[in-house]
């Protein structure tokens, strides 16, 4: 199985029964699907595939050193349901998957971009997650972290304009997941006293 693809390399699939197979093909079976947008080095992914064999893996890098370092962990670990795609994570959710695909989409710590005449980059706009809520199953999820404040705020509220979907903390944050394995960055984070906010949308 092929783990590491650049998406200017890849010819997306054209419809949802092209993209079906074409997922189907690359892991060997039919397994619900998580994709990581984001995902940095992959440690956090990698370590959360291999806790889950029954579940197949996508993660997202766009910075191609990041990337390289996320496929070397799939290699060195034979880690064969998970893939790592190199490119613009939009781009990937929009050409590559299609309604009712993706059991679990997992946003960890992306850039807040905390100055207000950036906020126009922010990956979680009501936009987006209406693309993420596409791409569900029903009672597929999204699941989020930040440890800024300010854009923990913004995401509640964004995700207050996508019809479908209920919070799992009441439209607030809880403490981070406990099924999920500690990421690089979430340690940093700690380890410098920071506050974590997860927050966790299903799709009703």
């Amino acid at each position: 199985m092929e783990s590491f693809f650049n998406l200017t390399d890849v010819i997306p699939p054209m419809s949802r029964e092209e993209s079906l197979i074409y997922f189907a093909k690359l892991f060997g079976n039919k397994n619900p699907i998580v994709v990581e947008l984001g995902s940095g080095n992959g440690h956090f992914l990698a370590e959360y595939a291999v806790l889950n064999p029954d579940m197949n893996f996508i993660g997202t890098e766009i910075l191609l050193g990041r990337a390289r370092k996320f496929y070397s962990k799939v290699e060195k670990r034979s880690i064969k349901n998970l893939v790592v795609f190199r490119g613009d994570m939009r781009r990937f959710v929009w050409d590559f998957l299609y309604r009712e695909m993706v059991r679990e989409f997992i946003i960890l710590f992306p850039d807040p971009w905390p100055k207000k005449k950036h906020h126009k980059h922010r990956l979680l706009t009501r936009k987006f997650i209406q693309m993420l809520f596409i791409c569900l199953v029903h009672g597929g999820k999204v699941s989020l972290a930040t440890d800024y404040e300010e854009y923990r705020d913004f995401i509640i509220e964004e995700f207050t304009y996508v019809k479908g979907f209920k919070s799992s903390s009441n439209g607030k944050y809880s403490e981070y997941a406990e099924n999920y394995p500690v990421s690089l960055y979430e340690n940093k984070l700690r380890n410098e006293g920071k506050r974590l906010f997860f927050m966790q949308y299903m799709k009703t």
